[in-house]
C-alpha cells in the first residue's frame, strides 16, 4: 500500500503503537501549524479527540517519515460509515513487513 492509497475515514497505528484518523483534503495549506491531508490524532478507545497530529506531506509515498517512531505500521479500514473513529471495529487491510 501506498500513501496516494489512503483515503478519508482509515485508520492509521505509527510504529510507536499510536492511532491516527486519516483526513484528506482538509481545505487548508501545507504549513507549521497545519496542512492540506492530516493525520488526527486519537485515543486508543478510537475516541476522536485532539491527541497531536501530523501532516501527510512529511511522509514519502512508502509511508515512512524521517521519525522512524512515526512511520505508518498498519492501515485500518471502517466496515460502515457509523463506525468511523471506532478503532475495535475497523479491519486491518495492510501492515508493514518487519525486515529480516
Amino acid at each position: 500500500m501506498k500513501k496516494k492509497d489512503l483515503k478519508s475515514g482509515m485508520i492509521v497505528m505509527t510504529n510507536n503503537g499510536f492511532y491516527y484518523l486519516v483526513l484528506l483534503d482538509t481545505g487548508m495549506n501545507v504549513s507549521d501549524i497545519t496542512d492540506k491531508d492530516v493525520l488526527l490524532g486519537i485515543s486508543v478507545t478510537g475516541n476522536v479527540k485532539h491527541q497531536g497530529w501530523m501532516g501527510l506531506s512529511s511522509y514519502n509515498e512508502d509511508m515512512e517519515t524521517k521519525d522512524e517512531e512515526y512511520s505508518i505500521f498498519e492501515v485500518l479500514v471502517p466496515n460502515c460509515a457509523a463506525s468511523i473513529g471506532e478503532v475495535k471495529t475497523y479491519k486491518s487491510v495492510w501492515r508493514r513487513e518487519l525486515a529480516r
